[in-house]
This record gives C-alpha cells, structure tokens and sequence, in this order.
C-alpha cells in the first residue's frame, strides 16, 4: 500500500515522503497511530493543507528531543539485580526497566525508544541505543551489577583498557613530536653544514687564487730581470768589441 508520511519514521521516511508499506502495517499500525495517510487523491489534498503545521511540529519534537539527550548523557544509569555465582541474573533488564528507570527521574522515554544490541542476561556494562527521533538519539552504557559497590568495581574495570589505551596514544603522540624535533634538528645541522664547507672552500679557492697570482708575479719578475741582465752583458760586451775596434784602426 502507498501510504503519505505524517512523521519522520526510522528505515521509512520523512514528513510527507509517499512510500509503498505492507498492507498490514499500514492498517494496523501506520494508519491507526496517525503516523501516515492513505495515499489517495482525497487524502493528498488534505496534507497539502496541513504540512506546514506538520512541519512546524516536527522542529519542535527535534528540538526537545535534543535537550532530553543532554540530560540523559549525564546519568550514570545502574541496574541492581539478584544473579548466580557465575553471573547469571535471575530475571533480565528490558527496555521497559530502562523507560522506568528514567520516568523515576522525571525524564519521558518509551520504551520503543530504547534499542538493545544484546540482550541482557547477565551482570556487566552494556551500550543501548535511545532513539528519539529519526535524527536524534544517543548511545549509553548501563552498569548491571549485585550491589553498588560491584558495579563501581565493574566501571573501574571496564575503564582500565580505556586508560590504557588514552596513555598508549598519550605516549606515540610525545614519541612522534621527539622524533619530528630530532628529526628537524639534523635537518637544520645538514643544512648548516654545507654552508660552512662553502665557506671553508671558498676561502681555500680563493687563497689558492692568490698563492698563484703571486707565484705568476714572481716568476715574471725573475724572468724581467734576468731578461735585463742579459741586456745589459750583451751591451757590455758590444761596447768592449767597439773599443778593440777603435784602437785597431787606430794603430794602423
């Protein structure tokens, strides 16, 4: 059957959405609960009329729906039950122990607000899902223990992995940062280094560039200067051959 959605309905819909149901769920339970609408031309008609008053309460429904969860969120909800030396309660908490056990603080839950994931049939902490509203909801733990004092043995236990796990994370996170810092300062010494044995070569290439230049000069200095003693032997020497010259002719 096509039925018009009146509410938001989990796995279904939205307000105003047209989905196709099974024909019993629609006549014995949609229908009969005002959560949706035959969809007939008549009926069509008649939403479009009141959608925007739907709507309107719909926020109003999220709305609370959300303060009622921040209230339950702060409860640490405990269950005392008679079990067997094995843990084994005589009896079982429902989701109507759980809407009762809320009604006593003065906060409104049905139990078809209340999920289990696992039936519980046995002392420990258990997570339920309550579900409000089609987009709001929460998950809490509920401690069933014998007594009182069990049940705050059983959360000190059941918060030891817990610890242990926040200080595992606790110490890689420091051992990351020391590594990264480590890491950072070699990178910053690799890169100074370098530059020093720039430098120092630098300054080597350029004593070297001098040690040479002055070699160059000396050398070219020493070659001048034999080059003008030679000079000046030879012109000696010329003047010595003139002067024998001279006196020859002279005699002659």
């Amino acid at each position: 059957m096509d039925v018009i959605l009146l509410e938001s309905l989990n796995k279904l819909g939205g307000i105003g959405d047209l989905v196709t149901v099974k024909d019993g769920y629609a006549r014995n339970y949609l229908i009969p609960q005002k959560k949706a609408l035959r969809a007939n031309d008549e009926n069509k008609e008649y939403f479009s009329k009141i959608k925007k008053d739907l709507v309107e309460k719909n926020i109003k429904i999220i709305e609370d729906a959300k303060l009622t969860v921040q209230k339950i969120s702060k409860l640490e909800v405990i269950f005392i039950r008679n079990a067997s030396d094995n843990g084994q309660l005589y009896g079982s908490v429902s989701p109507k122990d759980v809407s009762n056990y809320f009604t006593e603080k003065k906060i409104s839950i049905k139990p078809s607000n209340v999920n289990f994931h696992d039936a519980i049939k046995k002392i420990g902490i258990y997570e339920i899902n309550i579900r409000l509203h089609p987009e709001v909801g929460c998950n809490l733990k509920i401690n069933v223990a014998t007594s009182e004092e069990n049940a705050k043995k059983q959360k000190d236990e059941f918060e030891k992995p817990k610890k242990k796990v926040e200080d595992s994370k606790s110490e890689k996170i420091t051992s990351k940062k020391n590594e990264l810092s480590g890491s950072s300062e070699n990178e910053d010494q690799k890169s100074k280094t370098p530059i020093a044995k720039d430098k120092i070569n630098s300054d080597t290439s350029k004593d070297d560039e001098k040690n040479q230049n002055l070699k160059t000069f000396k050398k070219d200095s020493s070659e001048n200067e034999v080059n003008n003693d030679s000079q000046s032997d030879q012109k000696e020497t010329n003047k010595s051959e003139e002067k024998k010259v001279t006196k020859k002719k002279e005699k002659e």
